[in-house]
């Protein structure tokens, strides 16, 4: 028993024993990390999804709005969106594009103005969505994807179509 340990308090036998000792810590450092980043990403898409059924119910509320009215309660409703996506997700090219298309909703006189807030926003998102795709499920800086494959980019989509098709027929 002496002798392994003395084998082992030899400096010519710790040395190669330290780097691999090393090399082991910092490839479990890394894996760690990976799956950090990998459950990061799967849970900002499920906290997009939630905040979008959310805003889905909000907009099932705005049904029984037509003009102005109905403007400002959509606008509402992408503002609250907005802020839950920012507070639960860290996408924030995301909260941003619904933050600018609540604000023209809210400025909107007429239908057509309304439906182009929409539409922009509709577009800017569904371009990252695209991209997500792209990359197979990738992230897109500041937009979101990932292990969930834009599952959360694809809910907020949703929404605007809907808050579209409502304005369309009531607006």
């Amino acid at each position: 028993m002496s002798a392994i340990l003395q084998s082992l308090t030899r400096p010519s036998f710790r040395k190669p024993q330290a780097a691999i000792c090393v090399r082991v810590l910092l490839l479990a450092v890394f894996a760690l990390a990976g799956s950090c980043l990998a459950s990061r990403d799967a849970s900002a898409n499920m906290a997009m999804v939630a905040a979008a059924q959310s805003a889905d119910a909000g907009l099932s509320a705005c049904a029984n709005n037509s003009g102005k009215a109905l403007y400002e309660c959509v606008a509402n409703v992408l503002d609250k969106l907005s802020t839950d996506v920012a507070n639960r997700a860290n996408v924030p090219a995301t909260s941003s594009a619904l933050r600018t298309a609540a604000a023209k909703l809210h400025a909107a006189v007429n239908k057509a103005q309304a439906l182009s807030a929409i539409a922009q926003c509709r577009a800017l998102i569904s371009g990252a969505l695209a991209k997500v795709r792209a990359l197979g499920g990738g992230v897109v800086d500041g937009w979101g994807g990932g292990k969930g494959g834009g599952s959360g980019l694809e809910a907020i989509v949703g929404v605007l179509g809907r808050a579209a098709q409502l304005i369309q027929q009531k607006g």
